[in-house]
């Protein structure tokens, strides 16, 4: 083994870190589908994307902190660019929400 390859207990949080990010991301689509519409007037319904950017929220935070433990990695190896997924995913929803935003303006 290596000298610069993470500790045991460092795998078992970047897995355990990873396996909650995964049932974040995915438990925010299953919220969004599953929340009944409520409200009156213009809230009517908002508690549904507002439920799914909660739960993409708390992923996305999330996704820090895997990046965070993946740079523990040597460099290229496989664990470390797993790392870079959900930033990037979160980065695309960000970049998404800021784009829809924008198109609504216009």
């Amino acid at each position: 083994m290596r000298d610069s390859a993470p500790s045991d207990g460092l795998r078992f949080l970047f897995t355990g870190l990873y396996a909650l990010w995964v049932l974040l991301f995915c438990y925010a689509f299953f919220a969004f589908l599953n929340t009944p519409s409520e409200g009156d007037g213009f809230t009517a319904g908002m508690n549904r994307p507002l439920t799914y950017l909660g739960w993409q929220g708390a992923a996305g935070m999330l996704a820090f902190a895997v990046f965070g433990v993946g740079r523990h990695w040597p460099k290229g190896s496989p664990a470390r660019r797993l790392s870079l997924l959900p930033l990037v995913i979160a980065l695309l929803h960000v970049i998404g929400i800021v784009g829809v935003i924008f198109w609504a303006r216009a």
